[in-house]
């Protein structure tokens, strides 16, 4: 009984883990992606996926 509470408490652990892992790499993902908007409207430049993203009113 001890063996399979500590094994479950490890699963536990580990599954935490990587939900933190997933979920910081997410936010250092938005927080480049605003960087580099950022950096693109200092120079003047227009966001190269732009066009794509615009919808046609029919």
């Amino acid at each position: 009984m001890p063996v399979s509470l500590v094994l479950g408490l490890v699963a536990l652990v580990i599954a935490v883990a990587a939900l933190i892992v997933v979920l910081e790499d997410r936010r250092a993902a938005k927080r480049a992606a605003l960087r580099r908007k950022a950096r693109l409207a200092r120079l003047g430049e227009v966001d190269p996926l732009a066009p794509g993203r615009l919808r046609v009113d029919r």
